[in-house]
């Protein structure tokens, strides 16, 4: 019986091995994970670490630094001031050639004036982003908080609700008004976030989270149908509670850390509604923002994404940042 087990364990490691080999040699390959557990926020970028990220329609080689950010092309200075940029996927930009990514386009339109910090992670909401500006960002030399919200989603994002079970942990931020609210930190690391950080070293990994994940669709979907029939129109009142706490109290914080910090937003929204709404929120609020859209329609700028997914591509980050110069977004 030992000796089956001892048969079955080597077999089974040789195999996974193999597998590995093959993901690695293959056009299949799927590359590796480039966040671990972290206390903090739940998930954060390995730090100092190189990956690439693969898709269909691109293979990037991405890069981060020894705090877990998307690297800059240029040496970071300590005499001259911070520019911290916050957002999601669209943002941290691994799928982007490093020296294209949001910060680095706007370190380049700027000639290297301020350390333009990229505090962007794929998955995040205004909530975590809260809690990455709390915690992680020095706002002491800071001179601008950068905030970009792609609207439809992070309005989903912010309840703790829509977190997948496969998901990493994430912390979260539950608001009863404004200025009212409980942090719920991010679990405990457990043994499947250590497993998930050292098969987040190997190709399998992210071959077996897509499978889970597809597995997961396929089972849901009919149910998902159902609900939303019965559904209809969801109450997002709690979403915009979220929403908003978050920004005012990123708001507050970048107020009393230093007075002389300007916080300003950019909203990626397609429906006007959301628009209006959460643009009359920052004016009464006196935090200044802009439409992407209507800025980009101004200059004749059409977005460009990548044909297999709807990032932003790599002149759609040089684009931003050329009109984020043009219009005095930062001085």
């Amino acid at each position: 019986m030992l000796l089956k087990i001892i048969i079955f364990l080597t077999s089974s490691l040789f195999s996974l091995v193999s597998f590995e080999f093959f993901l690695e040699n293959s056009p299949f390959e799927y590359g590796i994970t480039p966040v671990e557990y972290d206390s903090q926020i739940g998930m954060w970028h390995k730090k100092g670490f190189e990956g690439y990220a693969i898709k269909e329609c691109y293979k990037t080689k991405y890069k981060f630094n020894k705090e877990g950010l998307p690297s800059s092309i240029y040496k970071h200075n300590p005499a001259k001031e911070n520019v911290a940029i916050l957002g999601d996927s669209y943002i941290e930009g691994i799928m982007v050639k490093n020296e294209n990514i949001i910060h680095n386009s706007l370190a380049k339109e700027f000639n290297n004036k301020y350390n333009f910090m990229n505090y962007g992670l794929s998955g995040s909401s205004p909530v975590q982003q809260f809690i990455i500006l709390k915690d992680k960002i020095n706002l002491k030399n800071t001179k601008y908080v950068i905030q970009f919200i792609n609207l439809e989603g992070d309005l989903l994002d912010v309840d703790s609700k829509n977190l997948n079970s496969l998901a990493r942990p994430k912390v979260y931020v539950e608001f009863d008004s404004m200025d009212k609210y409980k942090i719920n930190p991010p679990r405990a690391k457990t043994l499947y976030d250590n497993i998930g950080d050292f098969l987040g070293d190997y190709q399998i990994y992210a071959f077996i989270k897509k499978s889970m994940y597809y597995l997961k669709e396929i089972i849901s979907i009919k149910k998902e149908q159902k609900t939303d029939k019965e559904e209809g129109e969801k109450d997002l009142s709690k979403n915009w509670l979220y929403l908003k706490g978050s920004i005012y109290q990123s708001n507050k914080l970048i107020k009393l850390m230093n007075p002389a910090a300007q916080y300003k937003i950019v909203i990626n929204s397609n429906k006007n509604n959301n628009k209006l709404k959460l643009g009359g929120f920052l004016l009464e609020e006196g935090i200044q923002y802009i439409y992407l859209d209507d800025v980009l329609k101004k200059f004749k700028i059409n977005l460009g994404g990548f044909s297999c997914d709807s990032h932003w591509n790599n002149n759609a980050h040089k684009d931003i940042a050329k009109v984020i110069k043009k219009i005095q977004f930062i001085n």
